[in-house]
């Protein structure tokens, strides 16, 4: 006998309500491991001796940062061991353990209560790690408030905003010093698949992905089968191997050289071998095909990509009369003469009108279906991600949304429009999650997402990350501040908690816009 489908909806409820609750109890039970970390590094640097064989000469002559070092190694491998993790992981839970039990006990004793995760705690401790204590505690004082109505990954980026508006070093010092720990790395995974990492200026970073990506899109539009991500993998390949810039001038095209081996050497044969006398069973290596990739219509497409990056500059940064930071893509805060530069090579301006107190955009209004330029222009900077709850899918690769359908009485202004995704976009069309746009002047831009089993989600433009007028009386203060070392963990610190105290998902297109 078939399940009723109001007891199968009432089973689904009980089991979404029961995730949530034991969402709560992972949550505090973090927390309690943070506190126990806390503890466990405030002991080892009481008595170091317990983690170090002193009897060993070097050792016992060693300078004490030396000594200090070592003693913290062996303890992330004692920590590592005892918790069944890897030791980058342990590394990472006990530098959360130390910023969040000195400089940020309220985001701790949240965490413990179970009312944020901990990935919203690691992304503040991550944030105010290098602050002083008082300047830590006022970043965490702006924003943890609103740590449990978004995601970690935009948590995170409203603590950066903070942080950077308060940091008493200025901007440029820290990204001088940050540009000397640029890198490339290569990690390797399962099944022939590799990662290959770049740490890199952010203009930088952000202009070389907009190549990739807006390279893969074009390819998608002229029938390439590929993903997008796939494309942008493959467009990366095609510009550092590209063969008709890698080659020797003197190798004949489609042949590589081993530079060990004499001229005229086979690819793949030792030198002095003839070509067809490479082991039985193997295929002629004179005649195999070569490790270099053949030239890569991609890397031709790449090159016609002007690659760019939107940023957000205040006017009296622009006039040299303030140093207030630029925004990229409306998130990433860039030092006032970073941005400058930037502008200063824009092949266009647009002007955005903004509140001069909280800096939150000012609207229009629009009376016609198409949305013109300088309304998408607003909305896409309003808005900087798809608003459905947790997309980070940039605004620019989005589309514009009447809330309140056109035919249905939608108007077309900032009050009835909205970034979604593709995917989000067909979501809110052939699902029962459903959009409205709230009322007033202190919820302009708010969206109430209501899910299928009536769970109610509201979600605020991504630039209220950045309205944060409140902290300029605090950015002042910070100006006379110093930083300082943090101050060492005592074992038996107050502030702490009683102990007892409670890959990234691909994102597909989901095909033409469900108008």
């Amino acid at each position: 006998m078939a399940t009723p489908p109001s007891t199968a909806a009432s089973r689904l409820d009980a089991a979404l309500d029961q995730a949530a609750d034991e969402q709560v109890v992972v949550n505090a039970a973090a927390g309690r491991r943070t506190v126990a970390l806390a503890r466990v590094l405030g002991a080892a640097r009481v008595v170091p001796e317990a983690l170090l064989d002193v009897g060993v000469e070097r050792v016992a002559s060693a300078a004490p940062e030396r000594r200090s070092s070592v003693a913290h190694r062996a303890l992330v491998a004692e920590v590592a061991c005892m918790l069944g993790v890897s030791e980058h992981v342990a590394a990472g839970w006990l530098a959360d353990a130390d910023v969040l039990a000195s400089k940020a006990t309220a985001t701790l004793e949240a965490l413990c209560a179970g009312s944020i995760t901990y990935q919203h705690a690691a992304k503040l401790a991550d944030a105010v790690g290098d602050l002083p204590p008082s300047v830590a505690g006022q970043v965490e004082r702006a924003v943890l408030g609103r740590a449990p109505g978004m995601t970690a990954a935009r948590f995170g980026v409203l603590a950066r905003a903070a942080r950077d508006r308060l940091h008493p070093v200025p901007a440029e010092v820290r990204h001088q010093a940050a540009a000397l720990k640029a890198g490339v790395w290569v990690d390797d995974g399962s099944d022939g698949m590799s990662w290959l990492t770049a740490h890199l200026p952010t203009p930088v970073a952000r202009a070389a992905y907009d190549r990739l990506h807006r390279t893969a899109t074009r390819a998608k539009t002229t029938g390439d089968p590929r993903g997008v991500g796939q494309l942008r993998a493959a467009t990366l390949t095609a510009l550092l191997l590209d063969e008709d810039h890698t080659r020797n001038e003197a190798d004949p095209p489609g042949r590589e050289t081993d530079p060990a081996s004499p001229p005229g050497t086979p690819p793949g044969s030792a030198p002095g071998t003839a070509p067809g006398s490479g082991p039985p069973g193997l295929p002629d290596p004179s005649t195999a095909p070569t490790c270099a990739p053949l030239p890569d219509p991609l890397a031709t497409l790449a090159r016609t990509v002007r690659p760019a990056v939107h940023v957000t500059v205040p006017i009296t940064t622009l006039t040299g009369t303030g140093e207030s930071p630029g925004l990229l893509d409306g998130t990433i805060p860039v030092d006032a003469e970073t941005a400058r530069h930037l502008v200063a090579r824009a092949p266009t301006l647009r002007r955005l009108l903004t509140d001069p107190v909280t800096g939150a955009l000012l609207t229009v209004d629009r009376r016609s279906y198409v949305v013109p330029a300088d309304l998408r222009a607003f909305l896409t900077q309003r808005d900087l991600t798809c608003r459905f709850p947790g997309c980070r899918i940039p605004a620019r690769r989005c589309d514009l949304d009447h809330t309140t359908a056109w035919e249905h009485g939608g108007t077309t202004d900032s009050t009835n429009l909205a970034a979604l995704c593709r995917r989000h976009h067909t979501l809110k069309h052939e699902s029962r999650w459903t959009v409205e746009h709230l009322a007033g002047p202190d919820r302009a831009g708010v969206l109430a997402w209501t899910s299928p089993r009536g769970r109610t989600y509201l979600t605020t433009p991504g630039s209220a990350d950045h309205t944060l007028g409140d902290l300029d009386e605090w950015a002042s203060e910070a100006d006379h501040l110093v930083l300082q070392p943090a101050p060492t963990i005592d074992p038996t610190d107050a502030a702490l908690p009683p102990e007892q105290t409670a890959d990234p998902v691909a994102v597909r297109d989901d095909g033409d816009p469900p108008f």
